[in-house]
């Protein structure tokens, strides 16, 4: 009997998120996505389900018995990467598109989301105290000395942000139904770890077990649906960096033309190459920019529907709604995923700090002002302590990779906004 009624409520279960994300044979219970994207003025009308507010909610097994996953899902659930090179227009682009098709979009993630504490304090300006092998190591410094110990680190830990935002937009797909469009993925850090490595900022064993890392973090993640690549040749790059005028870009030692092309090149001829039999990708000359109406027309008419046993979308069709409730699952407890990949390798030693350093850091952590006091309740930011008896820990179920995740507060908002648009 109790295997009866565990059949019966999973088939509830079933019959309740088999709908509009899926295309659901009675025969074999197969899974694909809706074929074509729709701009927003197409989508009026049209019965919107509440999202998951995954950021406040656990994803337990009630709700993964009768929350409406799917049904949430439509044709514009999909994951829209905008990549290309440096100062190419990317943000402004993945920015226009999601408002065009009623996506989030997420900026890319910084140095900042990593070494800003809860509290706003940077720990990058105790690296004045610190010994070389100890520092922090982000753009800037990579940028204006790449020969630094910790570049090789710096770039793995670009990764780990990408990923773990990456994770953040399918979470947000899978609990809310909406689309997600970024400014570049985890899936392109290679290209920049393996320019670094051409380059001689990177050893080749670091860069094998850089690349053997990513390989792993790969094995669970869902490609995204469409790659938007904007050329923009090298001389035109170089042009565009000098126009926005940040100085250490300006004035780096880094972005040679050689260093440039070689990011193009692998681009190209290797990350482009091979995800288009997975992706749909879309290429722009955007070297004088372009218009984003005409690229919306183009990605309306490109069709998500693949059969089963074709390599397009592969990663998005399912055997049973059972293995995206699970995928679903492990987003939200992301410290699974982080764990599958973390180990030291003691014949690469730069990618991560020896005992020694670790214990340096955490001697000069420990003289942060406040450090030792919960976000909210910290004197030295002069944070309002009346009532302390009464006062609260913000109830975030959400957590992440990052100490300040920039987007949290981005998908709060959008979370309401969804929330008051749900018709059911």
């Amino acid at each position: 009997m109790a295997t009866l009624a565990r059949v019966g409520i999973a088939r509830l279960g079933y019959n309740n998120l088999t709908r509009q994300l899926c295309k659901v044979t009675a025969a074999n219970c197969h899974a694909t996505q809706s074929a074509f994207i729709s701009q927003k003025a197409k989508r009026v009308d049209r019965r919107r389900y509440a999202p998951f507010d995954y950021l406040h909610k656990k994803y337990n097994v009630w709700a993964q018995l009768f929350d409406p996953m799917v049904d949430r899902c439509d044709e514009n659930s999909k994951v829209i990467v905008v990549e290309g090179p440096i100062a190419a227009g990317k943000s402004q682009v993945a920015a226009k598109l999601a408002e065009d098709f009623e996506m989030v979009y997420l900026p890319a993630p910084t140095f900042d989301d990593l070494y800003i504490d809860t509290n706003g304090y940077d720990l990058r300006t105790l690296d004045a105290r610190l010994s070389t092998g100890s520092q922090s190591c982000d753009v800037q410094k990579f940028l204006t000395n790449p020969r630094h110990p910790n570049v090789p680190m710096f770039q793995f830990h670009y990764f780990q942000l990408r990923y773990d935002q990456y994770i953040t937009a399918l979470l947000h797909l899978t609990s809310t139904g909406q689309g997600v469009v970024l400014s570049r993925s985890f899936y392109t850090d290679y290209v920049f770890a393996r320019a670094m490595m051409n380059a001689g900022y990177m050893r080749p064993e670091a860069y094998q077990f850089y690349s053997d890392v990513v390989g792993i973090a790969k094995l669970i993640m869902l490609r995204p649906h469409l790659i938007v690549y904007l050329d923009v040749p090298v001389d035109a790059v170089k042009a565009k960096i000098k126009k926005r005028g940040i100085p250490y870009e300006v004035n780096s030692k880094v972005l040679t033309t050689e260093y440039l092309q070689d990011i193009e090149n692998i681009y190209k001829l290797d990350y482009l190459k091979n995800i288009k039999t997975h992706s749909h990708v879309l290429v722009y000359d955007w070297t004088n920019e372009g218009d984003v109406s005409s690229m919306v027309e183009d990605i309306e008419a490109l069709n998500f529907d693949y059969e089963k046993g074709e390599k397009k979308m592969e990663d998005w069709r399912f055997e049973n709604v059972q293995e995206l409730r699970t995928k679903r699952k492990l987003c939200e407890r992301r410290y699974l995923l982080h764990m599958d990949y973390i180990r030291n390798e003691f014949s690469v030693p730069e990618l991560h700090y020896s005992a020694d350093e670790n214990e340096e850091i955490y001697h000069v952590m420990k003289t942060v002002p406040g450090s030792e006091y919960t976000k909210g309740f910290n004197p030295f930011y002069k944070d309002k302590r009346s009532n302390i008896l009464w006062k609260t820990e913000p109830s975030y179920e959400f957590a992440t990779l990052r100490n300040c995740p920039r987007e949290v507060d981005l998908l709060n908002e959008e979370i309401k906004k969804l929330k008051a648009a749900a018709t059911l």
